[in-house]
């Protein structure tokens, strides 16, 4: 079982017929292996541009640290976005107009999104 957030579009004219988003609260494997494909699938533009500007300094850095040392913060660096891509997501959410409506415990994303919207809001 996992904690999710719940996000909801307020309702209005572009949030008819939308479906909330569960956000799961754990360690993303595509964030720590792939920064940029998981910044581009959750619309995170600017994450995906930190994550580009990061690779070329350390690529840079990595001349005067010696390039053991530019590789273990590179790894450091991907393992703290495994653990904070579930902030990141929520973050962007939030910067979209979505509202929080609380945490469900679920299986899976769909089992949290059902449960929300059976609960009745």
């Amino acid at each position: 079982m996992t904690l999710y957030s719940i996000f909801e579009k307020p309702q209005g004219k572009a949030a008819t017929g939308r479906a909330p988003v569960a956000v799961a609260e754990r360690f993303s494997w595509l964030a720590a292996l792939l920064p940029p494909i998981f910044a581009l699938l959750n619309g995170l533009w600017l994450l995906g541009v930190f994550w580009v500007a990061l690779v070329l300094g350390l690529a840079y850095i990595g001349r005067v640290i010696g390039a053991d040392a530019a590789f273990w913060l590179y790894v450091l660096v991907a393992v703290f976005m495994g653990f904070e891509a579930p902030a990141f997501r929520r973050d962007g959410l939030v910067a979209r107009g979505f509202v929080w409506r609380g945490d469900m415990i679920a299986g899976g994303a769909d089992l949290a999104e059902r449960d929300f919207l059976a609960r009745g809001r």
